[in-house]
């Protein structure tokens, strides 16, 4: 168990540990299509960060990066089919986040926070556009700063 998460119930620990997985649906899903692409590139974010980061959430992304496949298999068996349904579960899943950074040490608070609104807009980025440019959708520019979250 990651030391930062001690303090929460077993279901907050595990929001958290998929938080960057419910935020790489929401934005592959803001079009209510999900994209493999933005997948992918969510994987190999999660992958860059649970060695880069030089801040506490490292560990969370290190020990996310050990089985991201089988957490995206089970996220996406917990979706509607129906696209705005989707979204909206999606919101709901990351605005529980809120109540949980208020247990969290504060540092490491924003640290995530700060950590989920980067991943949001690297998937955003990493499909659509031609030559680059409109690489983020409409729909994505609705999420990408996570409205749903308030800045710990």
């Amino acid at each position: 168990m990651l030391y930062q998460l001690q303090k929460l119930s077993e279901e907050e620990q595990t929001l958290v540990r998929r938080s960057p997985i419910w935020v790489t649906l929401l934005i592959s899903c803001a079009d209510h299509d999900i994209d493999e692409s933005e997948i992918d590139r969510a994987k190999e974010i999660i992958h860059i960060k649970s060695f880069a980061v030089q801040n506490d959430v490292k560990n969370l992304y290190k020990n996310l990066d050990q089985h991201v496949d089988e957490e995206i298999d089970f996220a996406l068996k917990s979706l509607s089919a129906d696209g705005k349904e989707r979204l909206a579960f999606l919101e709901q899943h990351i605005a529980k986040l809120n109540d949980i950074f208020a247990k969290l040490d504060h540092t490491y608070a924003v640290q995530l926070y700060n950590s989920l609104k980067n991943l949001a807009v690297s998937v955003a980025q990493s499909d659509g556009g031609i030559f680059g440019i409109r690489r983020i959708s409409e729909d994505e520019k609705k999420y990408i700063h996570l409205p749903m979250l308030k800045q710990p």
